[in-house]
């Protein structure tokens, strides 16, 4: 037999035993992995913005812990079944999304993305509630509250369309422009509130200074920061933070300024 041909035989016959090890020795590893209490289990949970997270490790064992009647530490691995538990964990609002799956060391992990707020609403007739990055309403809950503005004012009721139409709303204005100021390090730890006034007028309230900021509507936002950028850094450091008490965003390519009385 050519020896080339005799070598591709030998080549296949080996490389088709390694593969057959190979999954003897993985069907040997979910076996054991499906048998047996488990060694540990770990929670991680990605943080979020702010100072607070909207879940933590303890409200994520108590809320497995009603739904199976037993601890996951005491569970037997092949009585769980971990895409039920995944759904299950991923109806919570507050859950982006989930994974769930034991490791080579018998540890039952629990990987957790949260939802990010990026604005707090209270329109005057419903409790408050937060906007998340996708514009999902998420429900405000006792000791877990998020640092981020608070939007007032002028806000129609919450309906999940807005976000996905183009009606005119003064909510999805408000949500588009806590979203930008998120997204800028600058502007994200200087605005405190949003208030949408009578008259459909946005104004932004800061945390530094006595002024107000008139940004009129979410439109043109970059140009509207800078221009705000340029007045903090050259403009207030020379007359003084408190000379003014509005600074109006909504003129293109300048900062008129009205004079504190």
């Amino acid at each position: 037999m050519d020896k080339n041909k005799l070598h591709r035989i030998r080549s296949r016959v080996l490389w088709t035993i390694a593969m057959a090890t190979i999954a003897m020795l993985m069907v040997a590893s979910i076996q054991r992995k499906m048998v047996g209490d488990l060694d540990e289990v770990v929670v991680a949970i990605k943080p979020i913005i702010g100072d607070n997270n909207l879940i933590n490790d303890k409200e994520v064992l108590t809320f497995f812990q009603e739904y199976l009647g037993f601890s996951l530490e005491s569970a037997d691995v092949k009585d769980l079944d971990l895409r039920e538990l995944e759904e299950m964990l991923n109806q919570d609002e507050r859950i982006k999304t989930s994974q769930i799956f034991v490791d080579g060391k018998n540890r039952l992990n629990i990987w957790i993305i949260q939802r990010q707020p990026v604005v707090r609403i209270m329109d005057g007739i419903r409790s408050s509630y937060y906007l998340d990055d996708e514009g999902k309403q998420l429900q405000v809950r006792p000791k877990s509250a998020i640092r981020v503005p608070v939007a007032t004012g002028n806000i129609e009721l919450y309906q999940a369309e807005l976000f996905t139409t183009d009606k005119e709303s003064r909510l999805r204005e408000v949500f588009e422009i806590a979203k930008y100021i998120q997204a800028d390090p600058d502007l994200n730890p200087l605005i405190e509130q949003i208030d949408v006034e009578s008259d459909n007028e946005i104004v932004l309230i800061p945390k530094i200074g006595r002024h107000e900021l008139t940004l009129g509507d979410a439109k043109d936002l970059e140009d509207k920061f800078d221009n705000l950028k340029i007045m903090y850094k050259e403009g207030l450091p020379r007359v003084g933070w408190r000379r003014y008490s509005v600074l109006h965003l909504n003129y293109k390519g300048h900062v008129p300024a009205t004079l504190r009385k």
